[in-house]
């Protein structure tokens, strides 16, 4: 049964967000609104519990900063993770977003490392990748024996498939695992499925994600693996992916899941009937499940 709170909380985000994703103009209005109060710092509250460090990529735009987050504590870390915040490639990081890193670097022993990627549509989305693809390979090769993993929710999660997908193109060394929170997977938007989600998902809509695709990349194939990580090679590490009942990406990320399993990678999909959108990053009761899921299947890796 659905939470009473999450019943509250989908209405409320059907309120303040379905619009600007049900248009091309109402989408481009919420980002040039978001851009005049850009919060991309971590809150003060983290600095009191955590280590939090602060750097600024050699070589990479004057922007570009990754924190690293890490539990104070002379116990070993348990555990190094890449966290990709979503937001659709435009909109910033939250405070949603940081209260997952502190509930990974806490309950994990682990350091967290979280890049504060340059947005589209200022940034195309490959540029994204240009300067997120080095962090990756550099963690993902490090001589430390620490497990490896990537998390990421949103678009962050379809960056979390992307960039394993080029490591492993490349040859290079990938994450022990993935958790792809809602993801979206592909980007052309032609399963009639997704359509029919969408009549009932009170967050995103198709209008709005077609404008995104056109911002970050125009002049690209919409089925190209970079932008849809479904057309990609799907011989991943092993995943728990989430899915949302109530989310227009979940038919394509449950096809996706399907693939990839016919593929030999081992996936579990957490499926959460009636939620919306990065429903396990929201301070719902079915949220806090996730987490905790989401805490216990990492820590089989170590």
């Amino acid at each position: 049964m659905v939470s009473f709170k999450a019943r509250i909380l989908s209405w409320l985000v059907w309120f303040w967000f379905k619009g600007a994703w049900q248009s091309a103009a109402g989408l481009n209005n919420r980002i040039a609104k978001e851009r005049q109060h850009p919060e991309r710092v971590p809150p003060k509250r983290l600095y009191k519990e955590f280590t939090v460090e602060e750097a600024k990529r050699p070589g990479h735009i004057a922007d570009y900063i990754v924190y690293t987050v890490s539990p104070k504590t002379e116990a070993p870390t348990r555990g190094r993770i890449l966290y990709l915040h979503g937001g659709g490639f435009v909109f910033d990081i939250t405070p949603q977003h940081w209260e997952l890193v502190a509930q990974l670097a806490r309950r994990l022993n682990a350091t967290v490392t979280v890049p504060i990627y340059p947005l589209g549509p200022e940034t195309s989305l490959m540029k994204m990748y240009e300067f997120v693809q080095p962090l990756h390979d550099e963690l993902a090769s490090a001589p430390d024996q620490t497990p490896f993993w990537v998390v990421g929710d949103s678009a962050g999660g379809t960056m979390s498939l992307v960039l394993t997908q080029r490591a492993k193109m490349a040859g290079r060394q990938t994450a022990q695992r993935l958790v792809p929170i809602t993801p979206c997977t592909d980007s052309s938007l032609v399963n009639p499925d997704l359509h029919k989600a969408a009549l009932k998902d009170p967050w995103l809509d198709v209008p709005g994600i077609a404008e995104i695709t056109r911002l970050i990349c125009p002049k690209m194939d919409t089925q190209d693996p970079n932008v849809s990580p479904i057309y990609g090679d799907l011989r991943l590490p092993p995943m728990l992916v989430f899915a949302a009942g109530l989310d227009l990406l979940t038919p394509d990320t449950q096809k996706m899941v399907e693939m990839a399993k016919e593929k030999g990678t081992r996936v579990e999909l957490v499926y959460g009937e009636g939620m919306i959108h990065v429903w396990p990053i929201l301070p719902i009761w079915e949220g806090k499940q996730a987490i905790d899921k989401m805490v216990e299947w990492l820590d089989q890796e170590k």
